[in-house]
C-alpha cells in the first residue's frame, strides 16, 4: 500500500508511469547486459568437460555471478515494479483478465528471483567442491543448471501468459496502443509455445520481440508521464 501510494502521488518524481517506464527499459538493458557477458565477453571452450566448465567458472566467477545477478535478480526486481505499475494504467485495472495477468506476472517475479539465487549459490558451492570432490561438484553443477533453466527460461510459460493476457486486456480497453498490444500478443504467444520444445526458433522470437516490447512500452509510459505532467 505504501509503495502504491508513493508511486501514484501527484507531482512526485516516482509516478506510476515513470517507474513502469524505467523498469521496462531497465529489463531490456538487463537482457542486453546478460547477453553481452555470456555471449560476448566469455568464451567457454565448446567441448569442455563438466569439470573444465566449473574450473572456467571459477576463473571468471565475478563476471558470471554478475551476469546471473543482473539477468535474474535485478531483472526480477524491475519486473515486480512493472507488474505493479502497468496494471493500474488501463481504464479497468480490476478486470478479471487483468487480475489473472498480474498474478502470472507475480509468479514470474518469484521464478526469476528463485532462479538467480539457485544459480548463484549452486555455482559457488560447485566451485568449492571441484577440487575435493569433482563428481559431487559436477552433479551439483548439472542439477543447478537444470533447475535454473527450468525455472528461469527453459519454458517461458508464466512470463508469456502475463504478456499475452495483459496485451489482450489492453486491446479490449485501450484503443490508442493497438500496435504495441498486438506485439505483446505475438510476444506472449511465442513464450507460451516454448512449452513445446520441438518447435524451432520460438525462444529466439520471444527474446527479440520481448526486447522490442519492453523498450517500446517503456517509451510509451515515459511519454505518457511527460504528457500528464505538462497538463497538470
Amino acid at each position: 500500500m505504501l509503495f502504491n501510494s508513493a508511486l501514484s502521488g501527484q507531482g512526485r518524481f516516482f509516478t506510476l508511469r515513470r517507474c513502469g517506464g524505467f523498469a521496462a527499459i531497465g529489463m531490456a538493458l538487463c537482457y542486453l547486459a546478460m547477453a553481452l557477458i555470456f555471449f560476448g565477453v566469455l568464451s567457454q571452450p565448446e567441448h569442455a568437460s563438466s569439470v573444465q566448465k566449473i574450473q572456467y567458472a571459477a576463473q571468471h566467477y565475478f563476471l558470471i555471478s554478475s551476469g546471473y545477478a543482473i539477468g535474474y535478480l535485478v531483472f526480477g526486481f524491475l519486473l515486480a515494479v512493472m507488474v505493479i505499475a502497468i496494471a493500474q494504467l488501463l481504464p479497468q485495472p480490476h478486470s478479471a483478465l487483468l487480475q489473472v495477468a498480474s498474478l502470472f506476472g507475480k509468479v514470474w517475479v518469484v521464478l526469476m528471483m528463485a532462479s538467480g539465487m539457485i544459480a548463484l549459490t549452486g555455482l559457488h558451492r560447485s566451485i568449492q567442491l571441484v577440487d575435493s570432490d569433482p563428481m559431487l561438484a559436477v552433479t551439483l553443477f548439472q542439477v543447478m543448471g537444470l533447475i535454473t533453466n527450468a525455472l528461469g527460461g527453459g519454458i517461458e510459460w508464466a512470463g508469456g501468459l502475463w504478456i499475452l493476457l495483459f496485451s489482450i486486456a489492453g486491446l479490449q480497453q485501450a484503443s490508442d496502443q493497438k500496435k504495441l498490444n498486438w506485439l505483446g500478443v505475438f510476444t506472449g504467444s511465442c513464450a507460451v509455445l516454448t512449452l513445446f520444445h520441438n518447435l524451432p526458433y520460438l525462444k529466439e522470437a520471444f527474446g527479440l520481440s520481448q526486447l522490442i516490447w519492453q523498450l517500446w512500452f517503456g517509451a510509451v509510459l515515459l511519454r505518457q508521464n511527460q504528457h500528464q505532467r505538462s497538463t497538470e
